[in-house]
């Protein structure tokens, strides 16, 4: 019997060797988790996974409340609307809009891609929906109210992320060009592109005030770049492999970024030097998010788990 808990501590230690100590760590998903989103009061988040399932965590409990079973297909992206009483979701070859209080699932039209939605996210005023897809090189912009297509911004690359600007009016993706593109959402014209990156760009950022956005790349660069002269005004090197995710926190003050590298980097956006790493998961680092008041970052990873991380030492 000693030898049993001897081996299982080895083990243990094993598998957690040269991690940092989150605050806390969920569990619950059999599959590596691909996105996180958190409520607009920061009291619940929600977990997408390859295992077909969403989850949603109460994070005052730190406990799974409710989960959900998407049938036959892994969840890329979980985003909530401006009231959360939705979740939107991408799966293979469509996205589906969940009823929070029913848990009745609005699913869009078969083959609204023809491949999975990497992207699907609402408008700020949550009339629209944004998707955007790998295979078939798509921004497609449908009404939320009945998942009607408005307009196709026609790629010719695989698109990682996109997002809507406040207003609505303006799109901007990041793929494997190695660009970060800006879309007239009237027209479906490109309106310009920023190039720079060596490699894919997998996610990009946009700063509160829209006078940046930050781009996540695979050649291991974080870039920054002025909107207004659309110029690469900075980069952050840091990462030893490809960046996967980056968020800005709501106080404007730092950049988180993750990687398959395993490790979380927090930058100072005042002079963007790295003032925190930490080596947080046992496999790619997939997505982030902090909490409303800037003191927590979740982050979601391949090996499975959420965890917690304090940055009130920062």
């Amino acid at each position: 019997m000693r030898i049993k808990l001897l081996f299982l501590f080895i083990f243990t230690l094993s598998l957690t060797k040269g991690q940092d100590e989150p605050l806390f760590i969920l569990q619950g998903h059999s599959g590596g988790i691909n996105s996180i989103a958190l409520s607009p009061d920061g009291k619940t988040l929600v977990s997408g996974s390859k295992d077909e399932t969403i989850r949603f965590w109460d994070l005052e409990k730190k406990e799974s409340i409710k989960s959900i079973v998407i049938d036959h297909s892994s969840v890329k992206r979980v985003s909530f609307n401006k009231d959360a009483s939705k979740l939107l979701i991408s799966i293979y070859e469509r996205f589906a809009e969940i009823d929070i209080k029913s848990g009745k699932k609005k699913l869009s039209k078969k083959k609204s891609h023809t491949a999975f939605a990497e992207t699907s996210i609402y408008s700020e005023a949550g009339d629209f929906i944004l998707t955007s897809s790998w295979r078939d090189n798509t921004l497609s912009i449908w009404k939320s109210s009945n998942f009607k297509k408005v307009i196709d911004l026609k790629e010719i690359y695989w698109v990682d992320n996109a997002l809507f600007n406040k207003k609505g009016n303006i799109v901007y993706s990041g793929g494997h060009d190695n660009q970060i593109k800006a879309w007239d959402v009237t027209t479906g014209n490109m309106i310009y592109a920023l190039a720079g990156h060596d490699d894919w760009v997998y996610d990009i950022a946009l700063s509160s005030d829209e006078k940046f956005i930050y781009s996540a790349g695979f050649d291991k660069l974080i870039k920054v770049w002025d909107l207004n002269s659309r110029k690469n005004i900075a980069t952050l090197k840091g990462h030893s492999e490809g960046v996967v995710c980056i968020d800005i926190s709501p106080d404007g003050k730092w950049l988180a970024s993750g990687g398959t590298d395993k490790e979380i980097i927090i930058w100072n956006l005042s002079d963007n030097s790295e003032v925190k790493r930490i080596k947080a998961h046992a496999d790619a680092v997939t997505d982030l998010k902090f909490s409303k008041d800037s003191k927590t970052l979740y982050s979601a990873s391949l090996d499975k788990t959420i965890k917690g991380w304090n940055l009130l030492e920062l």
